[in-house]
């Protein structure tokens, strides 16, 4: 099963006295609960740092006595010496329809690290303190969804007019150096030079990435009906850290339908 990567951006400390207030969990026999679903669910976690290194992770113990959480990673991981030696840290992770974040501080590799990991592959384990809260972030109540003009990549950001405003559009076309999204007639404008900040790029269920984004072009598309009137939005990637081009580059190779669909230009 491969990990996803999720990059830095992902991972910044949300306002503590915002509208986030809603999903942070305190309770901790339900912080419990969530992180032991997503110990026995095996779901990929990302571990890292705003404008650092990310490592993908499995969630391998929740030892709520010593207060202390064990993560399965790979050794060879790029980055993972500089995440260890950082102070703080925040993890990511999909459980289901749910996004779940939460600190996790005082990095440490374990003494008697383990010698084979879930995939049969050589594993270590990494561990942090049990954190005091956790981010439960409903993916569709929690954003305003507009369906694209077919069902595949998402792209979900803060709009630059409206930075309280979340919004997630279709990708019609992913490349390794951009992508196009589709934003219906109903949508705020986008316009050329636009950057775009923290968007988070779901690729699939499994594969998902955090980059910036410059919008390139914009080209009007008149239809029928409302729904199918907006405009083709091209952008390319800025920023990506090295974590979100990997996987990018494994999710564009990984199937010969994305491969043949998934092409851009933006001249």
């Amino acid at each position: 099963m491969r990990f996803a990567d999720n990059d830095s951006v992902a991972i910044d400390p949300i306002d503590p006295t915002g509208a986030w207030m809603q999903f942070r969990v305190d309770d901790p026999r339900k912080r419990l609960a969530l992180l032991r679903e997503l110990r026995i669910g095996d779901v990929h976690v990302a571990v890292g740092a705003p404008g650092g290194p990310v490592v993908a992770a499995a969630l391998w113990a929740v030892d709520d006595h010593a207060s202390r959480l064990h993560f399965s990673v790979d050794p060879r991981a790029p980055g993972l010496d500089r995440l260890v030696a950082l102070p703080d840290a925040w993890a990511a992770a999909y459980l289901g329809d749910v996004k779940l974040q939460f600190p996790v501080n005082r990095l440490s590799i374990a003494a008697s690290p383990m010698a084979v990991g879930l995939g049969g592959g050589a594993r270590i384990q990494i561990e942090a303190l049990l954190p005091l809260f956790i981010y439960r972030l409903p993916r569709r109540n929690a954003y305003r969804v507009r369906q694209g003009r077919h069902r595949g990549p998402r792209l979900r950001f803060r709009h630059p007019l409206a930075p309280e405003t979340l919004v997630l559009l279709s990708a019609v076309d992913i490349s390794s150096e951009g992508c196009a999204m589709w934003k219906p007639a109903s949508e705020m404008p986008l316009a050329p030079g636009t950057l775009l900040q923290g968007v988070e790029v779901q690729l699939d269920e499994r594969n998902f990435l955090f980059t910036d984004l410059v919008v390139q072009h914009v080209t009007p598309r008149s239809g029928s009906t409302e729904a199918d009137s907006g405009a083709r939005v091209g952008c390319s990637w800025s920023g990506m850290h090295d974590s979100g081009r990997e996987t990018l580059a494994l999710w564009l190779r990984g199937s010969p339908q994305q491969s043949s669909l998934m092409q851009l230009k933006l001249d």
